[in-house]
């Protein structure tokens, strides 16, 4: 039997759907309900992740964020600075689509 061949990602290109920051190709599919209001949602702006939550859907956006990542999706998350109700300094993480990832969004829904 033969072994498959293993191939560069790298050697791909712009037009073979890579993410800015990874090198795995976009799946022309989204796999879920979740993932795909996650992703129209995303579309629109920035998401703190309490209303990625809300929107997805589920009680935990992040593991749908890590689905999306893992299917090629460029979704950088920062980390923004707030005082909960107690007075108490945290951190919480607002997603947003790359610039690219965005423009590829926009054309896979005009596809449907």
């Amino acid at each position: 039997m033969s072994q498959p061949q293993k191939t560069n990602p790298r050697a791909v290109g712009a037009a073979g759907g890579l993410s800015e920051t990874s090198n795995r190709p976009h799946h022309s599919t989204i796999a879920t309900p979740r993932q795909h209001r996650l992703l129209q949602a995303l579309q629109n702006g920035p998401l703190h992740r309490e209303d990625a939550d809300r929107v997805a859907g589920a009680s935990n956006a992040p593991a749908v964020v890590a689905q999306l990542r893992a299917r090629g999706w460029d979704i950088p998350c920062e980390w923004v600075g707030h005082i909960d109700r107690d007075g108490k300094s945290g951190r919480h993480g607002v997603y947003h689509l790359s610039d690219r990832d965005r423009l590829k969004l926009r054309e896979m829904l005009a596809e449907r």
